[in-house]
């Protein structure tokens, strides 16, 4: 009797992004903006852990003086965020005037969604923590817009804290 032996070897491989349960929610997603104020300035580096305030050294995200720019940020599961931290440029007058907004729809840049905080404000240079009231906001998108403001949105690092809450 003719006896074969048949080595099957099978591989399978993939990568999955896990959900951050501690710390920055924010940390190494995918983040747009309204426009590019130059090749310096785009989105991603408003979360790149980096928190030099220097624009001029490529750390910081900027559009354009425009109408109610925006910065979004898909962070990719659903979180109840309780504490948005934004440090601004060392360029220009800092953010003044800003909302965030933190829901599960990125239609519209997140217009739609729900107010985590109005009327932010963080000097030139600085940083300040923003507290989503009442209880935190649930999501999964975050959008930081000047409404109504004609400005450029100079933002050097945003972070968020929160816990994973999914449907």
């Amino acid at each position: 009797m003719d006896s074969r032996l048949l080595l099957v070897f099978v591989c399978v491989w993939g990568v999955a992004k896990p959900h951050h349960s501690t710390g920055n929610l924010l940390a190494t997603i995918r983040a747009t903006q309204s426009s590019l104020f130059d090749f310096r300035g785009y989105a991603i580096n408003a979360i790149d852990r980096n928190t030099d305030t220097n624009y001029e050294t490529g750390s910081c995200s900027s559009t354009k003086a425009e109408t109610s720019p925006w910065w979004s940020v898909d962070m990719f599961y659903h979180y109840r965020v309780y504490v948005v931290k934004i440090t601004a440029g060392r360029m220009g007058a800092g953010i003044r005037g800003a909302s965030i907004l933190i829901g599960d729809s990125p239609a519209v840049n997140g217009n739609g969604n729900a107010m985590c905080a109005t009327d932010v404000n963080v000097p030139s240079g600085e940083s300040a923590f923003v507290f989503c009231k009442p209880k935190g906001v649930h999501g999964r998108f975050m959008t930081i817009t000047l409404p109504g403001k004609t400005a450029a949105l100079l933002l050097c690092e945003v972070e968020a804290f929160g816990s994973h809450e999914p449907h």
